[in-house]
């Protein structure tokens, strides 16, 4: 477990480093939302869709993590798209855009996707390092949501290879590569075959499984948990030592009533 989470942490490393960052931020849109903006830094980006499953057969959407004033509800079966999450109270929140608010992650089941496929094939994964032959030479090439997928996505034409990046790659049981491109033309997270960028009718080897329940991949930050305990703690102390120095004080420096007597009878 704790070789598998080195791994991660070196290959999100090393794709973060390498990341054209002016780019990728053009495709980030903040929520425009009063608890977000008080709370950024605690925040994770999630990017991710759900499928509603709320106990009640909906979801509330609520104007703050544990806020009873709501902006809206979301029917089981519906998809949401949760752009970043927190945690608040000991309970995961995710804000949507469809509703401007925050829904709580434990009603919600994640789909399948580019992160899922990570996970599960994390340790064959590796830093892309070839030149974008196939690429090259059709200037097209097929998006897919990730590799063995039932569906793709759609086809970018004319590409600008001095613009095409991928930051890891993946060789499926056939001897395909495919490359993980973070950002291309408005497009973030997607799969191409860089063996065979063309080919719609790649077999399926990897379908869609059943939605499951978010697990998640980051820590957090509670926001709901104050450090109050911990400071009440040092200030109990702080007194403590302060009241200790003033007794302290008090002891040592005690009117050398003698003296005084025997002026009194000079």
């Amino acid at each position: 477990m704790i070789k598998r989470g080195v791994t991660l942490l070196l290959l999100t490393t090393a794709v973060l480093l390498s990341i054209p960052f002016t780019a990728y931020a053009d495709a980030l849109i903040e929520p425009d939302n009063d608890f977000y903006n008080q709370h950024r830094s605690q925040c994770v980006y999630l990017g991710r869709s759900f499928y509603a499953n709320g106990a009640d057969g909906f979801i509330p959407v609520k104007k703050d993590p544990g806020s009873k004033s709501e902006m809206g509800t979301i029917q089981n079966g519906e998809v949401t798209y949760i752009e970043c999450s927190c945690l608040y109270g000991g309970d995961y929140w995710g804000f949507t855009f469809g509703h401007s608010g925050w829904i709580q992650m434990d009603q919600l089941l994640v789909l399948y996707d580019y992160v899922a496929f990570e996970e599960e094939h994390l340790g064959e994964l590796y830093p892309y390092s070839g030149d974008y032959d196939e690429i090259k030479k059709n200037a097209s090439a097929i998006a897919w949501p990730w590799p063995g997928s039932e569906t793709l996505l759609w086809t970018f034409e004319d590409l600008d290879t001095t613009n095409f990046w991928v930051s890891h790659a993946y060789t499926d049981g056939q001897g395909r590569e495919w490359g993980f491109v973070t950002y291309l033309y408005g497009s973030r997270n997607i799969w191409i075959c860089l063996s065979d960028p063309l080919n719609r009718d790649i077999p399926v080897f990897n379908p869609t499984p059943k939605p499951m329940p978010w697990v998640s991949e980051t820590a957090h930050t509670d926001i709901g948990k104050t450090e109050t305990p911990f400071l009440a703690v040092v200030i109990i102390l702080v007194a403590a030592l302060a009241s200790g120095t003033v007794v302290i004080i008090r002891v040592l420096w005690k009117p050398n009533e003698s003296k005084q007597g025997g002026k009194k009878h000079d």
